[in-house]
């Protein structure tokens, strides 16, 4: 009697232990899933960290895209147009004189410009005349930006932005700013 009371607790205890076993098995599956999606979620907001602005954004450009020259015929016989926004149109008008008008419409603003041409790259420069602390209305350079034409557009690739007091800065921009072209 006394080895069927013990065979019985041996088996009630197996028996338990194989149902403790069964019942976690589901959950080993849902750690053993979840270790294996989380690489990709890591991934994942590893892209987002990692999104590229500023300077990493211009250098970036670069290596995507095909650079054709341009000329001052071409530049002032074309309009050029980005739109950061629907219903929002801003525009680089060029001049044969190495001077232009650049409209912001998110400003609302038009600037004075100039611009030069070196090998494949515009370079323009963009003034303005603050209205906060500067008492003398002094114009002012307030940026500097470099394009490059791609067959399509004038896609900006450098840029560098100014205060009334001359401290200078590369703005975090985030997005490809490309002015398409229109024919005249």
């Amino acid at each position: 009697m006394k080895t069927v009371i013990q065979t019985l607790i041996v088996l009630t205890f197996l028996c338990s232990c194989g149902q403790k076993a069964r019942q976690q098995e589901p959950e080993i599956q849902v750690v053993d899933k979840s270790q294996s999606e989380s690489p990709l979620i890591e991934k994942f907001d590893n892209q987002i960290i990692k999104k590229k602005f500023g300077e990493e954004l211009f250098k970036s450009i670069l290596d995507t895209i095909t650079v054709n020259n341009v000329n001052v015929d071409f530049l002032t016989r074309n309009k050029w147009i980005y739109r950061p926004f629907d219903n929002c149109e801003s525009f680089l008008k060029f001049q044969e004189n190495g001077i232009g008008v650049s409209y912001n419409c998110e400003m609302e603003e038009e600037y004075e410009m100039t611009y030069r041409i070196e090998g494949n790259k515009v370079f323009i420069a963009e003034y303005d005349i603050p209205h906060v602390d500067n008492e003398e209305h002094k114009r002012i350079k307030f940026r500097d930006d470099t394009y490059v034409y791609n067959s399509n557009s004038l896609v900006m690739v450098d840029s560098k932005m100014y205060n009334i007091g001359g401290l200078e800065w590369i703005p975090k921009i985030e997005v490809v700013i490309d002015y398409k072209r229109k024919k005249y």
